[in-house]
């Protein structure tokens, strides 16, 4: 069992590995590989909406809330420091930064209870988070396109 294991790991190391370093084999599988992980979700999506019926429990809530704006803070960060030195990594961490501010405007949006909560987060959302993730989706297309490649489809 433990062979098993152990070779199951070290293949899963060396494809990750392959992924990260776009080797053309594993760029050509890539597509369906993630086509098949999206199937995988849909389904989980709809077993989740059966199950949670629109409640969940969470413990540690003030703890996730507090994560998610300290990713913010570090992806404002990154974003700033890669858009100051001209980084080839500024289009991947500003998209992903954009990405960060409009779950932000989601969840609170989603999860706030009803009445005068959930108007204030409305209009954070509205002139706030999703805002900031339209600035930083801009300049993430900006630094894509301005940024030179050797395979542009």
């Amino acid at each position: 069992m433990g062979r098993y294991l152990e070779r199951g790991l070290a293949q899963v190391g060396s494809t990750v590995i392959s992924v990260l370093r776009c080797e053309p084999r594993t760029v050509r599988w890539m597509p369906a590989a993630l086509l098949v992980i999206a199937v995988g979700l849909s389904a989980w999506i709809f077993e989740l909406g059966a199950v949670l019926e629109g409640q969940a429990e969470v413990r540690n809530w003030s703890s996730v809330w507090v994560g998610l704006d300290i990713l913010e803070v570090v992806g404002l960060v990154a974003t700033a420091l890669t858009l100051r030195r001209r980084s080839s990594y500024l289009s991947a961490v500003a998209g992903a930064t954009a990405a960060l501010f409009a779950l932000d405007a989601w969840f609170d949006v989603l999860t706030a209870q009803g009445g005068a909560a959930w108007y204030e987060s409305l209009a954070s959302a509205i002139f706030a988070e999703l805002p900031i993730a339209l600035v930083l989706g801009a300049i993430s297309a900006w630094s894509a396109k301005r940024a030179p490649s050797s395979n542009r489809g």
